[in-house]
This record gives structure tokens, sequence and C-alpha cells, in this order.
């Protein structure tokens, strides 16, 4: 039996709430100010609080209780149903917020949604075997065998001025990767240059990486300096490498073979010393039977090659990478999530990971931002959403038809709350209502 600890300066209220709790199979604790709630929090599974209280004020209450409890549900309930107020109470880490006079129906869903979070509390997973790798920004996560073969090529290449081609699935990390190659080595106070390949058309690009003279195009007002100068003595990492032009592909090819080019628009041949990394997503081999990419530039590129393995092939490394996220999540917002359940992490294992490390990173910061409390909520990871990088099926609907489907969803996900529906979808509660009535929406079964 669960015990609810009920925060209320109104004798009526809490006497309203005691008698109704205790029916729904509740055990019941009163206190009349923050003070006597502050008290008797440690006992409690789940705190009910209204927010104008003597001695302690409730949101005084509330950070105190995410500072000493932060595994403690707190439902805010107060009088003051505003904007303002509720968004600080969230802010604060309430798991929600619901105004007076209590709808006790939704009281109820809420209770039992704070008590699926003390459960899931109670079902913390250790989130890997070994202790966890100290915070650092850009490091490569994981123990797995075929994780652990990529520190050894990126070992291996450090020190070297030789070509490296990375290639794996987007999403596996391969900027990291080339990173790692250039600050682990004898290049880490070099220049590391990046260039995204696929953004920029081919004379940009060209542009980009040997520079221009002035005057060499419109708008070409003075010299600019190429990538290749930038990175003189250190690592150009050219990403997307697939994707370039063949005229640049002859460029680069000349660069690989003598360090030597020409700005566009100039006649003097330069010498740069920089060692170049590249990545892709595609196979290289594959492009040249197509004869989208020159062989000879292939074999240059692959002097040393490192395979970046997909993220389903290194499942033993998601409760580390896990850690890790959630870690960094912390650093850049403030949310913090101490609880991983296990059908949260279970959902995590299981899942294919289409968009590797980097929709893992995503899906964990989405439910984060949807998890109220500390607990992961295994339902706030939406894995069975189209990845990022999939093509959208083709729907022919109308518009309306697509906002009426949307505003299903988004009911179906907080069990039929309107006032949460209503901020996910960023319209007013009033607006939410007009809609439901309009497209003949029912709510979820309570």
């Amino acid at each position: 039996m669960k015990k609810v600890l009920v925060v209320d300066d109104d004798h009526s209220i809490r006497r309203t709430l005691e008698l109704h709790l205790t029916q729904e199979g509740y055990a019941v604790e009163l206190a009349a100010d923050g003070e006597q709630g502050l008290a008797k929090a440690a006992d409690a599974d789940i705190m009910l609080l209204d927010l104008r209280l003597p001695k302690v004020d409730g949101f005084e209450v509330l950070a105190e209780v995410q500072r000493s409890r932060p595994s403690l549900p707190v439902i805010v309930i107060t009088a003051f149903d505003d904007m303002e107020t509720a968004i600080e109470a969230i802010r604060l880490g309430a798991v929600d917020h619901l105004g007076k006079p209590l709808d006790l129906e939704q009281l109820e869903r809420v209770l039992d949604k704070a008590a699926e979070m003390v459960d899931l509390s109670r079902e913390e997973v250790t989130l890997c075997d070994a202790p966890g790798i100290p915070y650092r920004p850009h490091v490569i996560v994981g123990r797995s065998r075929a994780i652990k073969e990529v520190f050894k090529a990126i070992g291996a290449v450090a020190d070297s001025p030789v070509p490296v081609l990375i290639q794996g699935e987007s999403g596996t990390g391969k900027e990291m990767v080339a990173r790692a190659i250039h600050f682990s080595g004898a290049y880490k106070s070099r220049p590391f240059v990046p260039v995204t390949c696929s953004a920029l058309s081919p004379a940009l690009l060209e542009s980009e990486l040997f520079g221009h003279e002035k005057g060499a195009f419109t708008g070409a007002h003075q010299i600019k300096l190429g990538k290749f100068e930038l990175a003189q003595q250190g690592t150009l990492f050219l990403d997307e490498i697939g994707e370039i032009s063949p005229d640049v592909q002859v460029k680069l090819l000349r660069f690989l073979q003598e360090k030597e080019f020409q700005r566009v628009g100039g006649m003097e041949t330069l010498k740069a010393d920089a060692r170049v990394v590249a990545a892709t997503n595609r196979v290289l081999a594959e492009l040249l039977g197509e004869g989208l990419f020159r062989g000879d530039l292939y074999y240059r590129l692959r002097v040393v090659t490192i395979e970046l393995p997909p993220l389903r092939e290194r499942r033993e490394d998601i409760p580390l990478l896990v850690e890790y996220f959630l870690e960094r999540i912390r650093r850049d917002t403030g949310q913090v999530v101490r609880v991983v359940p296990k059908p949260a992490m279970d959902a995590l294992l299981k899942h294919d990971w289409p968009g590797n490390v980097r929709e893992l990173e995503n899906a964990l910061r989405r439910a984060v931002v949807m998890s109220p409390g500390h607990v992961l909520l295994p339902e706030a990871l939406e894995l069975d959403r189209v990845p990022e990088d999939s093509p959208l099926p083709l729907l022919v609907q109308t518009l309306r038809e697509v906002e009426k489907r949307h505003i299903e969803n988004i009911l179906g996900f907080t069990g039929g709350e309107k006032k949460r529906a209503a901020a996910i979808l960023d319209i007013s509660r009033p607006t939410l209502d007009k809609r439901i009535r309009e497209y003949g929406i029912r709510l979820p079964a309570k």
C-alpha cells in the first residue's frame, strides 16, 4: 500500500482527500503547513502539495524535496491555476499541476501515473557492470569487442600522416572517430578542420577546400585561404566524401599524390602539409562500379580503413551510452534523470536503432523532457516512431484528417489528460476542446 502525503492548509480539503484516497486503497498522511510537509516527506511514496502554505511556501517545499528526495513524485494542487504557476511547478520538478477545485477522476489518473513511477523507480537497473566513464565531451563510449577494435585502429594511426577512410552508417559517430584520431596523437596541438562535402555545391566546395584568388568569380573581392592551407600540419576531415563531384575528385587526388593544389582562379602551385581523414556512409567500392567515384582516389583514401559498427551490432554498449548521454543532457539542460527502470532499459536494448548512436541520444533527450521527476518513463522513449533518416510514407490525406490523427495520438500519449495534451500541441485548452468536438474525437478509456 502506497502512502500519500497531503500537504494543504485547508482542513476541509485535507479531510476530503483523506477519505477519498483511503477508499482508493492508499495510506494517507496529512500536513497542515510546509514545515510539517518537509518533516513527513521522508516516509511518503507520493506527495500532494498545495503551493500557498504557512511557515514554508509550497515552491520552497518542492525545491527542497527535489534536493533531498528527488525520486518522490510531487503533484501540485493549487487554486492559482495559471500559466506562470504551472510552468514554475513543472520546472521545479513536479510531476503534474492540478487546479482547485480538484477533478477527482483526473487526480486518480495522475496518482496512478505517480504510483507507476514509484514502482519503476524500485526497478532501477545498473546502467553498466563496470564503473562508468568520467564525462568528457567528444569521447567515444563503449566496451564491446567491436568498438575496442575501433579504439585499436585509432591508436595505430594517431601519429601517422597517411590518409584514413572511416566507413559506417549515418549516426555511428564518424566525426568523433576523426577527432579521436587527431587529438590522440602527435597532431593534437595542430588544427582540426572539418568540411561536410554534401553541404556545398561542387563550385563552392572547390573554393572551400582550395581557396580562391581575388577576382576569380563574382563576389571574390579578396584572396581566400582554403581548408587545406588552414589545416597546415594538422588534419583535414572530409565528411561524406562519396558526394564530391568528379572535378573536385581530380584536384583532391592531385593533393594526396603531390601535396600540391591551386586556388580557384589562380596559376600558382601551392603546397600544404595536411593529413586527410575522410568519412562516408556509402560503400565507395559500389560507387566505383557505377562510375561515380574514381578508383585511383579511392585507393589513395583507403590506405587505412576504419569500419564503424552500427549500434545494433554492439548492444552491450547501450547501458554505458545511456549513462553517458544522461550526464551530457544534465550538463546541457539541467534536467536530471537518476533512474532508468528495467522496462525502459529493455526497450532500449531491443530497439534496432537505424539512426545508431545519434538516434539513441535524440530519443533520450526527448524522453528526459517528457518524463516528469527523475524516472525515465518507458512510454516517453517513443521507439516505435519512424526514424529521423527514414523516408516518410506517402499519406494522401486532407489537413483536417492529419490534424485529427495528431490530436488523437497526443491524447493517447497523455492518457486523455487535456491540459497536458494542449501544452504539447501548443494550443489553449478551449481550442483543444473545440477540436475534439469538431472532429468527433473520442477520449482514451480511463
